[in-house]
């Protein structure tokens, strides 16, 4: 799966929009990038009862959670590139 392929499947009809914006948007593009790793990084984690790995695991659901209101955010800002 491509990166534009994870994205379009993320957010359903804002490919092209997430396309320009991290073209035009290093730290934007760095989020993505993040978000794309993190979940990986979340799908992946082993499954265990441990404390410290429940643990983990949370942070980790937090930092996708937080990631994807940041692109949601910018998703929803007008571009004010042209004004």
């Amino acid at each position: 799966m491509t990166d534009d392929d994870f994205f379009a499947a993320q957010f359903p009809g804002a490919a092209h929009q997430l396309q320009a914006l991290r073209a035009r948007d290093k730290e934007f593009d760095q989020i993505c990038a993040d978000y794309h790793e993190v979940l990986r990084e979340l799908a992946l984690a082993p499954r265990s009862a441990g404390g410290t790995q429940t643990r983990y695991l949370a942070d980790l659901a937090e930092s996708v959670s937080d990631l994807r209101s940041s692109i949601e955010k910018r998703l929803h800002t007008p571009d004010r590139t042209n004004e």
